[in-house]
C-alpha cells in the first residue's frame, strides 16, 4: 500500500464515492437514454410535420443539454477526485489495466458534446434528415460511452479469468460486461421516459401530448425488457462472495427489495402510460414516478457496490487497497512495514519507537498503533462511529473474542478482507478494539 490513507470520521472516505457517482449515474444515463428519445422523436415530428412538438423538443433540448453537458461533466471530474483520494491502489489499477478503454472513451465523449451542442444550435438551419442524423450520432456516441464505462466498473465486480499478463479485451470483455450493458441501457431509456415524462407535466402543452407520452413510453417499456434480461444474467455470473453478500446483509436485502419494488411501480406506471397517453403525465404523479426512477437507479449501484467486498476488484485488489498477490508478503513482513506512510507516521509520532521491536511497545504505544492500523486496514469500511461503526459493534465483545474476531477477521465477516499483519499488529489492533468499549481513545490522525 503506497498511498496515504484519507481518513474521514463518522462517515468513511469510499462513502463519499456514492455522494458525487450516484448523482453522475442518474444524470448519465438520463443523458444517454434521452439522446436516443430525443432523435427519435424529433424524426417523429419531422416526419408528421408537428410544429408544436418541434417547438417543446426544442425547449427540453436547452435543458437537457445544461443538465447532462454541464451537470454531468462537474460531477464527472468529481468521481475522478473523489476515487484517487479514496481508492488510489483500485483508481491506479484501472488506469494501467485499461488505458486503451479511457483513451476511445474519451473520444466518444468528445463526439458526444459536440455533435450535441450542433444538434441544438442548427436546430433551423440544418434539412431535417440532417438534424436527425446528428441526433443519432450524439445518442449512439453516448451509447458507447455507457458501454465502455460499463466494461471497466464491471470489470470490478467479476475479473473473470483475468491474470495481470491478460490483454485488454480478456478484461474488459468479463463476465458482467453484457449484463450490465443491459441493465444501464435499459435503465437509461427508463429514466429519460420519466425524465420527458416530469419536463412535459409542468412545460408542454398540445394535441401531441398523447403521442408524446404514448411513444416515450414505448421506449421507457423497451427498457424495461432490458433490464429484466440483463438482471437475470447477472445474477447467473455473480461471483460465490457477491452471492453471499446479498443474502447476508440486511442492507443489501432491503436495496434489493427496494429496487425490485420502485421497478414493478415505474413498469406498471409506463404501461398505463402506453394506454392512458397524457392523462399519466400530471405535475405529482411525474414527479413521484421520476423519484421512483431515481431510486431504482441508486438502490442498483448500492448493490453493485456492496456486493464487491471483500474486494475493491474481485480477486485483484482487497478493500485495505491491497493487491491478492502482496498477501503473503503482509503476513511475512507485517502491516506497517509493507504500509510506509503509516511507518512514517508512527516514527513521527514516537521518534524512539521501534517497529522491529514490538516487546519494547509500551502500552500506549500498542493501542496508538492499533489505532493507526485500523485507519488503514479498516477505515475503509468501518468508521469509528457512524456508518457500520465498529465501537457499537464491538461493545459487547470480551477481549478474547476480539483478538478471535481479528484473527480470523474472514472467517468472522465473508465481507472483510483477511488479516494482513503479523501477530504483534494483530495485539496491537485487538487492544485499541477493546479500549474503543471504554474511555475514548485519541483522535491523532495518521
Amino acid at each position: 500500500m503506497e498511498y496515504l490513507r484519507w481518513y474521514v470520521p463518522f462517515l468513511t472516505a469510499p462513502m463519499l464515492i456514492p455522494l458525487v457517482a450516484i448523482p453522475h449515474v442518474i444524470v448519465a444515463q438520463l443523458a444517454v437514454g434521452g439522446g436516443f428519445l430525443l432523435a427519435d422523436l424529433t424524426r417523429r415530428a419531422y416526419r408528421t410535420s408537428d410544429p408544436g412538438l418541434l417547438a417543446y423538443l426544442r425547449r427540453f433540448a436547452r435543458f437537457f443539454i445544461l443538465l447532462t453537458i454541464v451537470f454531468g461533466a462537474v460531477t464527472g471530474l468529481g468521481i475522478w477526485w473523489t476515487i484517487g483520494l479514496t481508492s488510489p491502489e483500485a483508481t491506479s489499477a484501472l488506469i494501467h489495466v485499461f488505458v486503451f478503454g479511457w483513451a476511445t472513451e474519451w473520444v466518444f465523449f468528445v463526439l458526444e458534446i459536440v455533435s450535441a451542442f450542433a444538434f441544438y444550435y442548427l436546430w433551423d438551419r440544418l434539412p431535417p434528415r440532417t438534424h436527425v442524423a446528428l441526433g443519432w450520432v450524439y445518442a449512439l456516441s453516448a451509447w458507447m460511452s455507457l458501454v465502455l464505462i460499463t466494461g471497466i466498473t464491471a470489470f470490478m465486480l467479476t475479473s473473470g479469468s483475468w491474470t495481470p499478463e491478460k490483454s485488454f479485451f480478456v478484461a474488459f470483455f468479463n463476465p458482467s460486461f453484457v449484463p450490465q450493458v443491459l441493465v444501464r441501457t435499459g435503465g437509461s431509456l427508463a429514466i429519460a421516459a420519466l425524465g420527458i415524462g416530469l419536463h412535459a407535466a409542468f412545460h408542454a402543452d398540445g394535441a401531441w401530448r398523447d403521442r408524446l407520452v404514448r411513444w416515450v413510453s414505448r421506449w421507457a417499456l423497451a427498457g424495461m425488457v432490458c433490464i429484466g434480461l440483463g438482471a437475470l444474467g447477472y445474477l447467473l455470473v455473480l461471483p460465490d462472495h457477491a452471492r453471499l453478500n446479498m443474502v447476508r446483509a440486511p442492507m443489501l436485502l432491503i436495496m434489493t427489495a427496494l429496487n425490485f419494488g420502485v421497478t414493478l411501480v415505474v413498469v406498471i406506471a409506463l404501461a398505463l402510460g402506453h394506454i392512458a397517453g397524457h392523462r399519466w403525465v400530471t405535475p405529482p404523479s411525474a414527479v413521484l414516478l421520476f423519484m421512483a426512477g431515481v431510486l431504482a437507479i441508486t438502490t442498483g449501484e448500492f448493490i453493485r457496490e456492496g456486493s464487491r467486498k471483500p474486494y475493491q476488484i474481485e480477486r485483484y485488489i482487497l478493500s485495505p487497497g491491497v493487491r491478492v498477490s502482496d498477501v503473503p508478503l503482509y503476513l511475512e513482513q507485517g502491516f506497517i512495514a509493507r504500509t510506509p506512510w503509516l511507518a512514517f507516521y508512527l516514527r513521527h509520532r514516537w521518534p524512539d519507537l521501534d517497529l522491529g521491536r514490538p516487546e519494547r511497545w509500551t502500552d500506549e504505544q500498542q493501542v496508538g498503533i492499533g489505532e493507526a492500523i485500523f485507519r488503514y486496514h479498516c477505515a475503509g469500511c468501518h468508521a469509528l462511529t457512524g456508518y457500520n461503526g465498529i465501537r457499537p459493534i464491538v461493545q459487547a465483545w470480551t477481549p478474547e473474542l476480539i483478538r478471535e474476531a481479528v484473527r480470523h477477521l474472514h472467517r468472522t465477516n465473508p465481507a472483510m478482507p483477511p488479516w494482513l499483519g503479523n501477530e504483534a499488529e494483530r495485539e496491537a489492533l485487538a487492544r485499541y478494539l477493546s479500549r474503543l468499549q471504554g474511555a475514548s481513545v485519541g483522535s491523532t490522525s495518521p
